[in-house]
């Protein structure tokens, strides 16, 4: 049996992850979405945050807000209408409060009915923590 080493384990993760985020890249550039899309938004500072990604989202030409929605168990959730072909993934990650964007393979149903829409977790900017102090 084969041991490896924390250091071989640490450098493979971070080669794992470099891949995983390089993969989200490209398929949030190939991405077109159109029709009802949810956006996840985690983790954000504050509701005001989350009222100016809104209004923002409004100013985007064929994009309309549909609905808001927040819980304990569930975050804040934004359905959104894309009404024609949009690389959705790519105008969401260029908008000033957003950190990275994914794609969620899953699809999420709506009061239960037949159809399903796409669904995408928005990662907003946060204020770093402030530096520890140093010691005297």
């Amino acid at each position: 049996m084969i041991g490896w080493s924390r250091k071989t384990k640490k450098k493979a993760n971070e080669a794992v992850k470099a891949r995983k985020n390089a993969m989200v890249a490209d398929d949030i550039d190939s991405e077109v979405c159109e029709g009802d899309v949810q956006l996840e938004i985690t983790p954000f500072e504050s509701f005001s945050q989350i009222n100016k990604f809104t209004k923002y989202l409004a100013t985007i030409k064929n994009i309309s807000v549909v609905s808001e929605s927040w819980s304990e168990d569930e975050g804040f959730n934004i359905v959104i209408s894309v009404r024609a072909p949009l690389a959705l993934g790519r105008v969401l990650q260029d908008m000033p409060e957003v950190t990275r964007v994914q794609l969620d393979s899953k699809k999420t149903s709506r009061n239960d009915q037949k159809y399903a829409y796409k669904k995408m977790v928005v990662v907003m900017k946060t204020a770093e923590s402030p530096p520890e102090p140093l010691p005297e």
